[in-house]
């Protein structure tokens, strides 16, 4: 037996004796708690991650377990599962150099979540972020992390997300179709962003159509989103694509806005109920260049066709029929007009063979300039009106420039200038040796005139050229009236109403009537002048009618 000193002793050192191992006991049960210890590769991704984003000792500690310690770390199965940097704060020299620096994240082979919402991450992501992040993430959020630039086009191929946020940043451009590869996708939040261009049409197949939201509300997005939105009603339970610039629905049918599933207010919709006002959605298109898609038209029942082509017919039948009657209305006018005029009134046939007025409303004869035989070189030409030079008109259109120049006509090429009294006048330029007709038509607007013809002011004859000088009609001709634009059109006048197409057709008979019947001999003009006539007559009769 030891002595009783001994054993004193030896009572004292048992616990020392213990110690490591009652320490290796409680090593043993923490880990049977925590799980596996580790391994390198993640505790160099966190650490590489904690200093490129330079986060406080305080919240990431150095020297502790980053399981047990560190903030917003969760461990499975002694590997990094989940990161949440909600909450955490920077050091100051990481506000400093504050960006989207998360490239540790790469090395972490079994992260599940990566949440970094109201973190500052201010930069572009990256183009390695699209198909470099592990595959075995599964939620991706990046609420209001001032993130800008554009979208990784591979973002979404890296494996299986559920979940991708990108909300309340500054990101722009179009919406990459990968991000839609997932099939196990459910929540998709884009909103709040400057993304633009049109939706992509997202490829369906079976097995999908487990989705819960889309929501891509709060941007610039534009055009038809037909088939895109057909696909993604399809794909998810709620659609939210308010507060855009959408077009038309082509090929697509919906309620009032929405069906409870999709929601399309404040768009550019046409017909349907909380749209931007029309200038506001004019104004964005033509800064991006692309037109404002046209409202769809809805096809019409068989029955119904027949009935409104019924009704074409019947209108186009019966403005005819006006029209005709109100022709041989104007010509029995014109006879009797001419049978009840006194003899010694009127029109007189002079030395020419054409009429000249002595009294009448709406004929007043030119007076003829003293410089007749002076500027006539040429036999049976009719003499110059308003003694005018051809180096005067030389220099107002500035030398027939191109500038002046209004247009290149059937006959000769037609030129704007401006007197030295102020007087803007038109110029027509034409060749004798090819335009014999222009002798005729000259020699009936050197003597008379008519209130619905453009009066001749001058005219004169150099190296076989010939410079007719008429006055500028600020409103254009009927040629420009005929041409007008529609009033949704960026440029050119609105188009006219029946009411100013009556007034024109109007005047032109007036014209038509003075040129066949009040003229001896009568002046035929070309089959344009008389078409368009009739052409105006059916445009207001079958106005009328069908509208």
């Amino acid at each position: 037996m030891l002595p009783r000193r001994g054993l004193v002793a030896l009572l004292h050192l048992l616990p020392l004796l213990l110690l490591p191992l009652l320490l290796s006991s409680a090593a043993l049960a923490q880990q049977g708690l925590e799980g596996k210890p580790l391994p390198s590769q993640d505790l160099e991704a966190l650490y590489g991650l904690r200093a490129s984003l330079g986060l406080r000792a305080r919240d990431w500690p150095d020297r502790a377990d980053p399981c047990a310690a560190w903030a917003g770390v969760a461990c499975s199965a002694g590997r990094i599962a989940g990161i949440r940097l909600a909450g955490l704060r920077r050091t100051r020299a990481g506000n400093r150099t504050a960006a989207f620096a998360v490239d540790a994240l790469r090395g972490l082979a079994a992260l599940e979540s990566f949440n970094a919402s109201g973190f500052p991450l201010p930069g572009r992501i990256p183009d390695w972020f699209g198909r470099g992040l592990p595959p075995s993430l599964a939620v991706l959020d990046l609420r209001s992390a001032g993130v800008d630039g554009e979208l990784p086009l591979d973002l979404g191929m890296s494996g299986n997300l559920t979940t991708l946020v990108l909300a309340g940043n500054s990101l722009s451009g179009r919406i990459p179709a990968s991000v839609f590869v997932s099939k196990a996708l459910r929540f998709l939040d884009l909103s709040n962003n400057n993304l633009t261009g049109e939706l992509p049409v997202v490829s369906v197949s079976a097995g999908d159509g487990a989705g819960v939201l889309f929501n891509a509300s709060g941007n610039s997005l534009y055009g038809a989103i037909g088939d895109a939105l057909g696909s993604l009603r399809k794909r998810f339970q709620v659609v939210d694509v308010s507060s855009n610039y959408f077009g038309q629905v082509a090929g697509t049918v919906l309620g009032n806005g929405s069906d409870g599933t999709v929601h399309l207010k404040m768009n550019c919709l046409t017909g349907m109920p909380s749209q931007r006002s029309p200038g506001d959605c004019e104004d964005f298109y033509k800064r991006n260049g692309s037109p404002l898609p046209e409202p769809p038209q809805a096809s019409p029942s068989p029955a119904k066709k027949g009935v409104k082509w019924k009704r074409v017919l019947a209108g186009v039948l019966g403005a005819a029929a006006i029209v005709v009657v109100l022709f041989l209305t104007a010509l029995l006018l014109c006879l009797l007009r001419r049978g009840r005029r006194p003899r010694g009134r009127g029109l007189e046939l002079n030395d020419d063979g054409i009429r000249s007025a002595r009294k009448s409303s709406s004929v007043n004869p030119m007076v003829l300039s003293p410089s007749w035989a002076a500027n006539s070189p040429r036999k049976g030409l009719p003499t110059i009106v308003d003694g005018f030079t051809y180096e005067q008109l030389h220099h107002v259109t500035r030398g027939f420039g191109d500038d002046n120049l209004v247009k290149h006509g059937h006959s000769g090429d037609i030129y704007r200038g401006s007197l030295e009294s102020g007087l803007n006048v038109v110029i027509k330029k034409t060749d004798l040796k090819s335009s014999k007709k222009n002798i005729v038509e000259l020699g009936f607007l050197v003597k008379k005139s008519h209130v619905r013809i453009v009066p001749l002011l001058g005219h004169l004859v150099k190296n076989d050229e010939q410079l007719l000088v008429y006055k500028y009609m600020a409103k254009g001709d009927l040629t420009t009236a005929l041409h007008r634009k529609p009033v949704d059109a960026e440029e050119g006048l609105p188009s006219l109403d029946w009411i100013t197409r009556l007034k024109i057709a109007i005047g032109v008979a007036e014209a038509l009537c003075f040129l066949h019947d009040e003229c001896r001999p009568p002046l035929v003009h070309r089959y344009g002048y008389a078409r368009h006539a009739l052409f105006f007559w059916g445009m207001v009769i079958t106005e009328i009618f069908i509208a």
